[in-house]
């Protein structure tokens, strides 16, 4: 996360309540106007290699892919 291009962090740590209560994760905070530039650079450039997904795509999506989505649904809290 870059905020006013300045201000960064970059980690394991997810916002979720089993980030914070079982795993063990740990973020690295940095005020610099350069690491932040070349976080948003890297970000950037990976949005030239993504592809969206529209709602219309995903309910248009395989029969495997509901599978797997139904067969993960028992452990779906420890995802």
């Amino acid at each position: 996360m870059v905020v006013d291009g300045r201000w960064a962090t970059v980690g394991s740590a997810n916002l979720d309540p089993r980030s914070f209560n079982l795993n063990d994760e740990i973020n690295l905070v940095v005020y610099d106007e350069a690491v932040a530039k070349r976080l948003e650079s890297v970000f950037h450039d990976d949005l030239t290699r993504s592809k969206q997904v529209t709602y219309a795509a995903w309910q248009d999506r395989s029969i495997l892919s509901r599978l797997m989505e139904m067969l993960s649904i028992p452990v779906r809290s420890q995802m």
